[in-house]
């Protein structure tokens, strides 16, 4: 590898500088050093940093290559200056076993822009209800160390007790986004003031605090260690400088967004503004900054999520997905909730018409919104994709249809 010589940098923000490297060697660094046959990089002007990590990153792949790949994450990473980055777990199939997340190591390996490191998912399915293979995934070759359910709380604290147990064996930790789902039920925004005045669907500080407190105090009972994702909320600011004071090993992170922005652009009704966690009030966004600063807050990690262009080329309330459970297949729905059937996500029920089991799921709140019966050429959808303010494409559901009934006739 060839010499480089970065001429008239700011290193690490300071006075200007040049820096010659060999190979992955920072040979010298000065001022008005020779080139000695060195490509020379004139950065006067810029600054000079070491790699950037991004702790939290959705790169979709495997499942949800019309959002992003690895190789469309990765090489807008390294544009940005990140030599590294972590790969939620969100995936479509769910990385929760050795296998996927080999794939998606490998995948980054490929691809060569930057490091890519799997997170893996805590329970299995991102269901919540049983511990998925963190032994294996640690062990795989992409050597698993952080876990995580992001998109989905992990609500269950025996669940959670026993992640935490489970990791300290080979010194991982627990990824935690703090979001009480029975207190978020149907929520829009940030509850507040804003929300009253436009009548939105308020999503209270409360729902990520009470999970931030329990972690911490778990962590601390079994001597383990808890990450928590995107803090948004200066009361989970306190919880955290708090459970730090006493020793608990606890580490955070806050978005540039959380950083920057506040729930007064929801008056816009722009859909890009719809994030996880909502975006707060400008009290918070300070409480977030004061606590970068003074180093409660450990990290800023951009929480990378691409969509594709039609999934937030809609109204607000209908900046929601629906996933079909069958194919992956996700579309922006003007959705309306209630189905008939009370059906559990992860088993067959029982219907006067038959066995049943979910096809279609919202994705925001987890409400049933499509079954499929096993005994019977039939299917029913509750979402109204025809609705949606955006493009969409519910068109297999009408060959689907035409199918069963071909079949019936045959």
């Amino acid at each position: 590898m060839s010499k480089i010589l970065i001429r008239g940098a700011k290193v690490l923000g300071g006075e200007p500088q040049d820096v010659l490297i060999d190979g992955e060697v920072i040979e010298a660094v000065g001022t008005g050093l020779p080139d000695d046959g060195a490509e020379v990089v004139e950065a006067q002007g810029k600054v000079l940093l070491p790699g950037l990590v991004d702790l939290h990153t959705h790169l979709r792949e495997p499942g949800r290559e019309d959002s992003e790949t690895v190789l469309t994450g990765t090489r807008a990473a390294a544009s940005g200056g990140y030599t590294a980055v972590f790969a939620m777990a969100n995936t479509f199939p769910v990385a929760d076993t050795a296998g996927v997340v080999e794939q998606v190591y490998r995948l980054g390996q490929e691809h060569g822009y930057c490091d890519v490191q799997p997170i893996g998912a805590v329970t299995v399915g991102l269901e919540g209800r049983k511990l998925a293979e963190l032994g294996a995934m640690h062990e795989s070759a992409a050597g698993v160390t952080v876990f995580s359910d992001d998109g989905k709380c992990v609500d269950d604290a025996v669940i959670m007790r026993r992640a935490l147990e489970y990791v300290k064996a080979f010194g991982g930790v627990v990824a935690q986004h703090a979001q009480e789902p029975r207190l978020t039920e149907g929520a829009q925004m940030n509850e507040g003031v804003v929300s009253a005045e436009l009548g939105l669907g308020g999503w209270p500080a409360v729902a990520e605090e009470s999970i931030i407190a329990r972690d911490v105090l778990l962590a601390e009972h079994v001597g383990s260690r808890v990450h928590i994702c995107h803090l948004s909320t200066a009361g989970s600011v306190e919880i955290v400088r708090w459970a730090k004071s006493r020793g608990i090993d606890v580490t955070a992170e806050v978005t540039p967004h959380h950083l920057l922005l506040t729930d007064e652009l929801v008056r816009t009704y722009n859909p890009v503004y719809k994030v996880n966690p909502p975006l707060r009030t400008e009290r918070d966004v300070l409480a977030l900054r004061e606590a970068l600063a003074d180093g409660t807050i450990d990290i800023v990690a951009t929480d990378h999520a691409p969509h594709p262009h039609e999934d937030k080329d809609c109204e607000w309330a209908a900046a929601a997905m629906v996933q079909d459970r069958t194919t992956g297949k996700v579309e922006v729905t003007a959705h309306n909730h209630g189905f008939a059937v009370d059906a559990p996500l992860d088993k067959v029920s029982e219907t006067k018409f038959g066995r049943a089991e979910v096809s279609h799921v919202c994705l925001n709140d987890d409400v049933v919104e499509g079954l499929q019966l096993l005994d019977q050429p039939a299917f029913s959808v509750q979402y109204h994709p025809e609705a949606a303010a955006g493009p969409h494409d519910a068109a297999y559901l009408f060959d689907r249809f035409v199918s069963l009934m071909e079949g019936q006739r045959a």
